[in-house]
């Protein structure tokens, strides 16, 4: 069990997600749209990490689903995903990563998290809500 399916595992009884890792061909992709993107490389591979985990948020992308760059020319960000109002992104020029929701990026520091992990940590303890 990886440390991502642990966590979902924790608080399943609020969240029903499914976890499954990206296949090969689904990380290729993801990298070649980040180099397309220009992402970073310590990102790139902090995503690829939690996308060979588990390949989604919340039911939402897979990671090789374009339209998580649907933000990337205006906002700088990666949209991760959803659950109902909040909104998962990576902040490209913070190297965060926040929640808030569609008009937002982020709701202030105290959803900004330097991990995926501490992220989702936060938002499916309650911490964040």
């Amino acid at each position: 069990m990886n440390i991502v399916e642990e966590l979902f595992n924790k608080y399943q009884q609020d969240y029903a997600v499914k976890i499954m890792p990206a296949t090969t061909e689904q990380i290729v992709t993801f990298i070649k749209n980040c180099k397309k993107y220009n992402v970073p490389e310590k990102i790139v591979e902090e995503l690829t990490n939690y996308f060979k985990m588990n390949n989604n948020f919340f039911n939402y992308f897979l990671c090789d689903d374009e339209r998580i760059f649907e933000w990337y020319q205006e906002q700088n960000c990666i949209w991760l995903g959803q659950r109902d109002l909040w909104t998962f992104r990576c902040l490209v020029d913070k190297h965060r990563y926040a929640i808030g929701d569609a008009m937002n990026e982020s709701f202030g520091d105290n959803y900004e998290f330097d991990s995926v992990y501490e992220m989702l940590d936060s938002f499916l303890s309650g911490k964040t809500i």
